[in-house]
């Protein structure tokens, strides 16, 4: 390799499309420097409660995944009037979790640049949207009465 220092890179959830619309959101992505798979788990997880997570199906193929979260079961899991969701890829044979996110494009600072609709349900506003890390996360906003 002619001196040059080979670099271990973890494997990554890599988001690459987010479809918020018809009661649901849809993920697409790539899990980078990963091995091929084809059935995962979704991880939603609330940020203030430890433990408390929903487990969704996550189809992959190759290198590829797609997810859905259908909002009326995330709904019925909010309990506050705001509650912030991250998400993450479960994958077999690894022993962590993936934090979903778009780190590997040119474009840093993704809470100010990309933007979702949000969804009413049941009386919740459900988004999703960057954080400050450029991982994914979806938060629940009570409408006001």
């Amino acid at each position: 390799m002619d001196g040059a220092t080979a670099v271990f890179m973890p494997a990554q959830a890599e988001v690459e499309e987010i479809w918020p619309r018809d009661g649901r959101i849809l993920i697409r992505g790539t899990v980078a420097g990963g091995d091929s798979w084809e059935a995962g788990t979704l991880v939603v997880r609330d940020r203030e409660s430890k433990g408390r997570e929903l487990l969704l199906p996550a189809a992959g193929a190759d290198s590829r995944f797609e997810a859905s979260i259908g909002l009326d079961e995330l709904a019925a899991a909010c309990s506050g009037a705001e509650q912030t969701w991250d998400l993450y890829l479960k994958l077999p044979g690894l022993a962590e979790v993936l934090r979903l996110g778009r780190h590997l494009d040119d474009i840093a600072g993704k809470k100010k640049i990309f933007t979702y609709p949000a969804q009413a349900v049941a009386g919740m506003w459900i988004e999703p949207y960057y954080t400050v890390k450029d991982n994914l996360s979806v938060v629940c906003r009570r409408e006001a009465s």
